[in-house]
């Protein structure tokens, strides 16, 4: 199948600006969409091996035609129609992985992915506006929170850790959830402005 993408068939002179601010334009894109296209597809399939081989196909076919794709629209819902006709192809191809599933059923499960994905947008958001609030705390906020939030230690491990008494741990970890509830939702809510 020839390519529609003048980068890929023009080998023998430079590419152009035009060119080059297209590859740029689709760099940036499939950057920030790869890992969930990825997650798209292995929720299809559930084989390491095989989501591997429908991204990478995915892929080349998302660069190959991305001159048909309109700047503005959205890249993830045009990825996601990419992605779900390989993996339609992969899955007639190789009907022992069908897992008795139909094409209605996967149209069905298709759609409902885009939907919470749409969903998902603004819990991103507040994930990120975390990891920002988190990163703003005090040295030893920090330690209770990387104890008790990422090991998962309990108040009264944490108090052994560290020499102080269950209800100064309590106070703390209370005082910590205030504090990033708080600057949370202070980003959120600028966000939303």
């Amino acid at each position: 199948m020839a390519s529609n993408n003048s980068l890929a068939t023009n080998k023998n002179t430079e590419p152009t600006t035009a060119e080059i601010f297209r590859a740029s334009q689709f760099g940036q894109l499939f950057e920030a969409d790869k890992n969930r296209l990825y997650a798209y597809i292995y929720a299809f399939v559930s084989d390491n091996a095989v989501a591997d081989d429908i991204f990478q196909e995915t892929c080349l076919t998302l660069w190959q035609e991305f001159d048909k794709f309109e700047l503005g629209t959205n890249f993830s819902k045009w990825a996601n129609v990419i992605a779900f006709n390989r993996i339609r192809r992969y899955r007639q191809t190789n009907k022992k992985y069908q897992l008795g599933l139909s094409d209605d059923f996967l149209q069905e499960f298709s759609r409902n992915v885009a939907i919470i994905e749409s969903q998902a947008g603004p819990q991103e958001q507040r994930w990120r506006n975390l990891e920002h609030c988190c990163s703003l705390l005090s040295a030893p906020l920090k330690q209770v929170y990387q104890f008790f939030y990422v090991e998962n230690l309990t108040a009264q491990e944490i108090a052994d850790n560290t020499g102080r008494s269950i209800h100064a741990i309590r106070k703390v970890v209370h005082k910590l959830r205030k504090r990033l509830f708080d600057c949370v939702e202070q980003k959120t809510q600028q966000g939303d402005s």
